[in-house]
């Protein structure tokens, strides 16, 4: 499971953390992918360009990650959700989650509990929020320049069609003076009446 923003500069997800401070995401059956806080992979110690690996066995808690592409980031994020051996145990508010027995492969698809999403989730997007501002600020910018070039076409075309400034003004709900400032460049023929 993974969660992306709409600009798909930002990958948030889910991984395991190992009691010795290592984390680990994806894999195989069974196998969990190790990686440093980085997010780089960490080569097996037999042979380095072989993925090394954990059994979901060994996962003692999850955070919840990001990998930010523009500036190439890959950010664990601060919440814990510690893991607990006997489902009597599980305080999902309180940060305690259970993962099935060690010998299953639950805690390495702990992000698949749908009860436990809408968790991550929230610890992802107030992380991805000021991003996310700045992107609608890009977007509606973007959107607003091309109305005022609109705009600026039509005050032209009234213009050119003997339209005054007082009804232009009337028109966008401010003074004649204003309307006049506002345009008095936009407009080809400027002999028009005002």
């Amino acid at each position: 499971m993974g969660w992306f923003t709409e600009d798909s500069e930002h990958e948030g997800y889910v991984v395991c953390v190992f009691a010795d401070g290592m984390y680990g995401s994806g894999g195989r059956w069974m196998q969990i992918n190790l990686m440093t806080p980085e997010g780089r992979p960490v080569g097996h110690e037999e042979d380095p360009t072989r993925e090394a690996w954990r059994p979901p066995s060994q996962v003692v808690g999850w955070r919840v990650a990001c990998s930010c592409v523009p500036f190439r980031e890959h950010v664990i994020l601060d919440t814990l959700w510690t893991r607990v051996w006997d489902p009597s145990d599980e305080d999902v508010a309180a940060g305690r989650i259970y993962a099935g027995p060690p010998a299953s492969a639950d805690a390495a698809d702990i992000s698949d509990r749908e009860d436990l999403e809408p968790l991550f989730l929230d610890v992802w997007h107030r992380h991805v929020a000021p991003d996310l501002s700045l992107h609608r600020i890009r977007t509606l910018s973007g959107s607003l320049k091309e109305l005022e070039a609109q705009l600026d076409e039509a005050v032209a075309m009234a213009r050119a069609g003997g339209v005054s400034w007082e009804k232009i003004g009337r028109a966008f709900g401010i003074s004649r003076q204003g309307a006049q400032k506002r345009w008095e460049g936009v407009s080809a023929d400027e002999r028009t009446p005002a």
